[in-house]
């Protein structure tokens, strides 16, 4: 597979392919997404569906991949962004293709790459757009972590993505399941459940997929922290509305290496506009950072 070099350079279309329902099980699970409109038809066709659809974030996963397969190595995608535009019904083929809309020089000598994927249905119907950007130079062994690029990537301050989510009874009961407790019958939706609503841990929002791709051993990562302070309660049926901003990124150092952590804050509002609930959420990436390496610090 020739990897691009110039804006313009298309990258190999893949399919028609129809996604398995074995596929759309396995996302479901291991993306927590039982919603019925993935495998229910009528209930899909109650939302005002042609029938079930395949997951959103399963088609630009499938985006990013092909994208990462084309570029091959050093190059690491830096930046993911999507944009849901039609239904995408299960049982129709797909077809996943792209090209390079920008090439920019980037600040280490290497080049920026701004790629456009598309996720199409047959009559030629975008249902899912990304955009990435890609460096494609190496980020060496003796380099820092990139706190900086991640400032940039998670663009501090602004937003990052505004989502929707309808709050739906299958989703709190699967809900009240995983903390063993039984459904409030009032359909009154428990305090914990805003932690559900956050579009990085639903998959929908992904800028820093660039870490993963780091030439540093990875030593530990996970939730550094969440704090939710809310207005009311959910109901079932409540359709909130999700902004996004990154707050802070900063670097200490720990027990098992160096400790990369990402600060977000949501607001949640409801149909009428009103803030339902803030929270705010740390992430954590541990990285074997060799002595010799540079290190750029952000303070607290």
């Amino acid at each position: 597979m020739t990897a691009p070099t110039t804006e313009g350079d298309r990258m190999p279309p893949v399919g028609p392919v129809t996604v398995a329902a074995s596929s759309l099980l396995r996302w479901g699970a291991g993306a927590d997404d039982f919603s019925e409109i993935h495998h229910d038809d009528a209930a899909a066709r109650a939302r005002g569906l042609e029938g079930a659809v395949v997951h959103g974030p399963l088609q630009v996963a499938v985006l990013v991949e092909q994208l990462r397969r084309w570029l091959g190595r050093p190059a690491r995608i830096t930046d993911v962004e999507a944009t849901y535009l039609a239904p995408a019904p299960v049982g129709e083929p797909l077809v996943f293709d792209g090209e390079v809309v920008e090439v920019v020089p980037g600040e280490a000598g290497d080049e920026v790459l701004g790629c456009e994927l598309r996720s199409r249905r047959p009559d030629g119907r975008t249902t899912v757009r990304v955009l990435a950007r890609a460096r494609t130079g190496p980020a060496g062994p003796g380099s820092a972590l990139p706190v900086e690029q991640l400032r940039r990537a998670l663009r501090l301050g602004e937003v990052a993505g505004t989502f929707r989510y309808q709050v739906q009874e299958n989703d709190l009961e699967h809900f009240a399941r995983a903390h063993e407790r039984e459904p409030d019958p009032s359909g009154r939706v428990p305090a914990t459940y805003f932690g559900a609503l956050d579009p990085v841990e639903r998959r929908d929002l992904h800028l820093d997929g660039f870490l993963l791709e780091l030439p540093f051993p990875r030593t530990g990562g996970g939730n550094a922290f969440n704090e939710v302070e809310y207005v009311r309660p959910l109901q079932v049926g409540d359709e909130i509305t999700v902004t996004t901003r990154y707050t802070e990124v900063y670097e200490k150092q720990g027990s098992s290496g160096t400790l990369l952590f990402r600060v977000r804050e949501n607001e949640m509002t409801d149909a009428s506009g009103a803030v339902v609930a803030t929270s705010r959420c740390g992430h954590v990436l541990g990285f074997a950072v060799p002595a010799s390496g540079t290190s750029e610090v952000a303070g607290r």
